[in-house]
Parts: structure tokens; C-alpha cells; sequence
């Protein structure tokens, strides 16, 4: 991921086409400059690359998402009886297994995974298998505990779920990586697991088996377990590195990638944020990106273009973007750097649009944010950067918490949602992204953050700090 400022990002996108609309009537202000030519290449996604998204729908069967039962008498049953965050769930009863290999090709170096129990009165288990269904890690989650295990390996791991993982209804969210940590050993696999709002690795053991990933197992060996919000991808979504900024998000791009969109010009998100509490100026932000080929396959400032805001003290917000040839922050003409002066102040619950839109017979790229709860010059945040370069091919959201000591971050509260994220080239031609494309990604969670599911029905999400 591309850095803010001295920062990290994480975004939420959604599409109002009034908005849009109203985005491309208004000429914006012409500032920092971006001639650097970068011309499309026949770039695909690495070969092996993949991703398998299993949210499940209401009315739907477990079939429907590419899972077989391997063990079991009775069929799992979708069910919104119990649901994370309003997703329905899949009710595993004990003794049943489900298996899928949807989507997966073997011989990558590194996967990644995710899954959300609840698992208050069962033991239930994610693992990834070989190609033969045979499991090669697992993970089990059984009241308040979870093991963590390897076939062949000289480690494992059990110990209670962190205080504060599990929401109120029960359940936990799960994520690891599966990857190779030797240039030399095909055996030199990790496990490295990580359980939603905690700011460390929870478990990180050997995998000599890991090499022969070839698909994912849901199952229970006791009571009924429930599972949903289930990714298998070479996608990374979790990492922990000391001293990154604090963020996380949904998308694709900045060299993580394993679909290419279809090239557009135009990416619009709405935030309703419905309320903040920070103790810093310029510190906590909520952001969209959209890059272009050299900004989606790498991590480069080049081709990379973010709008965003900072959520400031006393319910003041400070607009920016970063105009695809740096990864500085620039704050609107009006408004003075934060330094100086404390934003504006929008009400609990405002609404904001966000849009992102290349103009290429203008040779510009063009930047609003609306913020539909206030009027005169705090409600619109206009301005174009020169740009010459191919369309747009990847994007995601973030909210990032930058240049903050980890133990400050329990003073911070955030509670909002982005919805109808969508992307096109013609305003009538939008199209919202879908859960296949939006992949969950953390860098250094804190333990206040919780990142809710993808919803297709929204094409959004909601953030909770």
C-alpha cells in the first residue's frame, strides 16, 4: 500500500449518480502538476493468482458457492437466525464437513484466508487441504479458545480468543497467511494466524506442508458451528509491521492485485459518518484510490490517485487528496493546513461524495468532495491535477491511522460506513463493485477497529473504531 503523507490508508467507496452528476458540472481549481507519460501494458495478475469469496445470501444453499459435502448426514443450512453484522451464516452441525476448491490454483508462494464463527457451543475448524482434501492447517475455534496446528510440524498453538475479539453476538474473525519464508526449502512454510481487533500476530507456526495448498474445509466435530464472510486468496490480507501506520480497507491495488478491472475513468464512493471521537488534528482519515497499470501493479506513488478525509477533534473534518505523482496529502485551497487551523465542522451523520474522475481530452484529472449536511464553501472541495497517463484499473478504500503511537489509538473512536462503491467511464454506466473484487486487507489493527463484511446489497461497508 501507498502511503499518505508520512501515513497509511484505508478507504470505502460508494456511487450516488446525482452526485456524479453534479461532480462534472463544477470546474475545479488547477494545482500540482503530473506530466510523467505512463503508457498501458499488456500487464496481467501473476499466474496462480486467485481469489474465492464465499458470503452467503439469503434464500441460498451452500452448493451455490462452490462447497461439497464431504462428511455428514445432515445438509448445512444457510440461516440469518445467526448472522455477522447482518450476513447471513452457514449452520454446520457436528460431525459434517464441506469441502471447495472454487477458483484455486496451486503453486503460488504465498496464500491467504478468512473466515468469521461462532463457535459458542461447538468446535468448529477451518483448514486448507491439498488437492486431495487432506488437511494441511487448520484452525479450530471451540467457546473461547482456539488451536492452531500443522500436519508434520514441530509446533502448534492454543490459547484463548484476546479479550475484545468476539462482537456481542459471538462471533470472532479469523485471518492467516500460508506462505513460503525460505528461498531454499520447499518446506520452509509459516502459519501465521491473526484474530480480528488485536493489534499482534496470535499464532505463527511451521507448515511444512504448506507448498500442496489445493482448497479449504469447513467443519464441526461437536455442537453447531456457524460460518460466513469465508476468503481463500493469494490476495494478502493481513500483516503486522511495527512502526506501519495503522489502516485497513477493502480492494484491490499498490502491488496487490489478483484482478485487473476493466480500464475507467470515473470512481465515486458516499460516507455517512455518523460519528468520531479523536484527540489529534490530521491523524485518523477515511479515504478512496483509484491507480492507474503502474500504480495497481506496484507500490508506487506514480499513477496513484486518493481523496480522502481527516476526521479531526470537536466533529471537524479536513478534506485532501494526493494528485498521482507523490504520496503527499494536499489539502484543499480552501482550507489551511491543519497545522493552522482546525477543518470544519459537519454534524453526526453527515453525508459525504467522494469522485475520482479522469478527463482525458481535458488531460486532467478532476477532484470533489461534497459534504451534503452544510452549505457555502465548506460544502463543496474542488480541484484538477494535469495528468497524462491511461485509464484507471484497480482502486480500494481505507482508514488509516498515521504518524500515532499504538497505545494512543484506544482515545480514538469512529463509527461510519461507505456504500455503492462503483467505477465506470459514463456516468450512466456505473457499475458497483462486487465482494469477488473488494478483498479485505489489514496492516497493524488496532484493537478498537472492526472491519464489518462487504455487503453486495450496499456494495460497501461499515467502520467500527
Amino acid at each position: 500500500m501507498v502511503l499518505k503523507k508520512v501515513e497509511i490508508i484505508v478507504v470505502a467507496m460508494v456511487v450516488t449518480l446525482s452526485s456524479i452528476a453534479a461532480a462534472s458540472a463544477i470546474v475545479g481549481t488547477l494545482s500540482s502538476a503530473n506530466n510523467t507519460l505512463q503508457y498501458p501494458s499488456p500487464i496481467t495478475p501473476p499466474p496462480g493468482s486467485f481469489a474465492y469469496v464465499s458470503e452467503f445470501a439469503p434464500g441460498s444453499k451452500y452448493a451455490d458457492f462452490g462447497w461439497s459435502m464431504i462428511r455428514g448426514n445432515l445438509p448445512p443450512l444457510v440461516t440469518d437466525a445467526q448472522n455477522y453484522y447482518g450476513e447471513p451464516s452457514l449452520a454446520v452441525s457436528n460431525g459434517t464437513a464441506l469441502f471447495s476448491n472454487r477458483n484455486v490454483t496451486t503453486g503460488d508462494q504465498s496464500v491467504s484466508f478468512q473466515f468469521a464463527i461462532n463457535a459458542q457451543v461447538g468446535n468448529g475448524t477451518f483448514a486448507v487441504t491439498n488437492s486431495s482434501g487432506d488437511s494441511i492447517v487448520w484452525v479450530s475455534v471451540n467457546g473461547s479458545n482456539i488451536s492452531v496446528g500443522a500436519v508434520d510440524s514441530n509446533s502448534s498453538f492454543f490459547g484463548p480468543i484476546p479479550t475484545g475479539s468476539t462482537v456481542d453476538n459471538g462471533w470472532t474473525l479469523v485471518s492467516g497467511n500460508l506462505y513460503n519464508a525460505s528461498n531454499r526449502s520447499v518446506r520452509g512454510w509459516i502459519l501465521q494466524v491473526f484474530v480480528d481487533r488485536t493489534v499482534s500476530v496470535f499464532a505463527n507456526i511451521s507448515a511444512p506442508m504448506g507448498y500442496s495448498y489445493g482448497g479449504i474445509e469447513l467443519m464441526s466435530s461437536g455442537g453447531t458451528v456457524f460460518f460466513t464472510g469465508i476468503i481463500f486468496s493469494t490476495d494478502k490480507m493481513t500483516e503486522f509491521i511495527p512502526g506501519y501506520n495503522n489502516m485497513e480497507g477493502y480492494g484491490q491495488g499498490s502491488g496487490f492485485v489478483v484482478n485487473l478491472l476493466k480500464p475507467f475513468t470515473i470512481l465515486h464512493a458516499n460516507f455517512i459518518l455518523y460519528n468520531w471521537s479523536v484527540t489529534r488534528y490530521s491523524t485518523l482519515s477515511f479515504q478512496i484510490n483509484a491507480m492507474n497499470l503502474t500504480g495497481a501493479m506496484n507500490p508506487t506513488a506514480k499513477g496513484f490517485f486518493q481523496l480522502g478525509v481527516d476526521l479531526d477533534p470537536n466533529g471537524k473534518i479536513a478534506p485532501w487528496y494526493v494528485g498521482g505523482n507523490n504520496a503527499i496529502a494536499v489539502y484543499f485551497k480552501n482550507y489551511v493546513s491543519p497545522d493552522f487551523m482546525p477543518g470544519f465542522a459537519t454534524p453526526n451523520g453527515t453525508l459525504l461524495g467522494l469522485t475520482i474522475q479522469y478527463i482525458p481530452q481535458e488531460k486532467l484529472v478532476f477532484l470533489q468532495i461534497i459534504d451534503y449536511n452544510v452549505s457555502g464553501k465548506a460544502r463543496f472541495w474542488n480541484t484538477t491535477v494535469p495528468y497524462i497517463g491511461p485509464d484507471f484499473y484497480a482502486t480500494y478504500t481505507q482508514l488509516e491511522a498515521s504518524s500515532l503511537d499504538q497505545s494512543l489509538l484506544g482515545d480514538y473512536r469512529f463509527n461510519g460506513t461507505v456504500f455503492n462503491i462503483s467505477y465506470g467511464s459514463d456516468i450512466s454506466g456505473m457499475v458497483p463493485l462486487n465482494n469477488s473484487y473488494m478483498l479485505p486487507f489489514s496492516i497493524d489493527t488496532p484493537a478498537t477497529w472492526s472491519l464489518t463484511y462487504y455487503s453486495d446489497a450496499s456494495a460497501g461497508y461499515r467502520q467500527v473504531d
